[in-house]
């Protein structure tokens, strides 16, 4: 008697096509023109591309969403200059900002998808979204002044998603709730002021007050480190907000450091997520970090030094012109130099570096990141890809 064969596995149950081809398309760029151009495949592929639960796993996936350009300070009001190139450039008109009731006022910054700036006049903050031009308008808290002693000089934006300044918060992407920092001073000589507003609440925190150096004016954006947001004084030090803790702190600027008229300096974040701090002198360029030694006293390592005229291709007659930091991307960690007639973003571990083809009169860069599609397979108008 031949014998019996084993029975076969049981066999495996293998995802539908629809689970196959949602893997693929997972993998697209997540650049705005990847998503339109796909769903203009067949009604199959629109229909999975516009699933609400889709689009949250592909924000999932890709994590940190494309840089499409950055707002920009002229000597006009702040607007829009996208970075991508076609098909998937962002018109600068796409990215209009909402125009304030007078000429009174100054741009924030941007992060987690959000913009913000003051409307004075109205004596209101501005958060604004620009992939949907929905924005909040919140009245000032009652400290806050204008004349000769009492002004607002500073603020930031983030997400209310944000915990301890991981950026992960870009995976779900949700713009409902944000928590805007406003800097103040409140008439007194050499103090700042500061209150957290809650979107979920809609409530300003109380008031925390720190004394800092006299003149040591507060106009570089703030950079989010951790669960603190961290702006440059004036003469090296830092002012660091604590988001938990809602209160102000000063931090001192290496020592042995001098700056001159001519130095520019910026707060970083570093790449493992610490303080950090760039100090451009003539063609050289210092990266410090902040780091705590093996008794848990924080202080600060100076990491790098690099000339820039042997990493950037200057012309002799441009060596003598100063050098200026005009932003930082937290994302990907890159500044942005003018140096002479040109305007560079360096990345700052590879210390690669690209030119940039734009105006040389501007003066401040806030990046712009957010997942977006151009509506229409790549016209100019343009939609958010499921805000909730």
């Amino acid at each position: 008697m031949s014998e019996v064969p084993p029975s076969s596995p049981a066999p495996v149950n293998l995802p539908d096509d629809d689970d196959l081809l949602q893997e693929f398309l997972l993998r697209l760029p997540p650049l705005p023109s990847s998503l339109p151009r796909a769903s203009l495949v067949c009604k199959r592929w629109r229909r999975l591309l516009s699933d609400p639960h889709f689009l949250r796993r592909f924000r999932a996936h890709h994590k940190t969403p494309p840089q499409l350009g950055f707002f920009t300070e002229s000597f006009t009001r702040p607007f829009f200059v996208p970075t991508l190139k076609a098909p998937d450039s962002i018109p600068s008109a796409r990215f209009s900002l909402p125009q304030p009731t007078g000429k009174s006022w100054k741009f924030l910054g941007c992060r987690h998808g959000f913009a913000a700036f003051l409307d004075v006049t109205r004596w209101e903050a501005v958060v604004w979204e620009p992939v949907t031009g929905r924005q909040c308008r919140i009245a000032f808290p009652p400290e806050v002044k204008f004349d000769d002693k009492r002004y607002i000089f500073n603020g930031a934006v983030l997400s209310s998603a944000s915990i301890n300044g991981n950026d992960n918060v870009q995976s779900g992407y949700q713009l409902t709730h944000f928590k805007l920092v406003l800097l103040f001073n409140n008439g007194e000589e050499n103090c700042a002021c500061a209150r957290l507003y809650e979107s979920e609440s809609g409530k300003w925190g109380d008031m925390s007050s720190v004394t800092f150096p006299s003149r040591a004016f507060l106009f570089d954006p703030g950079v989010l480190v951790r669960n603190t947001v961290c702006w440059h004084l004036r003469f090296g030090d830092i002012l660091e907000f604590n988001l938990d803790t809602e209160s102000l702190a000063i931090i001192q600027k290496p020592g042995g450091i001098y700056f001159t008229e001519q130095s520019s300096v910026r707060v970083l974040r570093t790449e493992d997520g610490e303080l950090g701090l760039a100090i451009v002198s003539k063609l050289s360029i210092q990266l410090w970090g902040r780091k705590a030694n093996s008794n848990g006293v924080a202080g600060w390592v100076l990491q790098k030094t690099v000339q820039l005229d042997h990493l950037l291709p200057l012309k002799p007659e441009w060596k003598t012109w100063v050098t200026r930091i005009l932003g930082f991307d937290e994302d990907s960690n890159e500044i942005f130099l003018f140096t002479a007639n040109d305007i560079f973003m360096i990345q700052l571990e590879s210390m690669q570096f690209k030119e940039l083809l734009v105006d040389c009169s501007i003066t401040e860069y806030y990046p712009y990141r957010s997942f977006y599609a151009a509506g229409g397979g790549g016209h100019d108008g343009g939609e958010i890809l499921d805000s909730t």
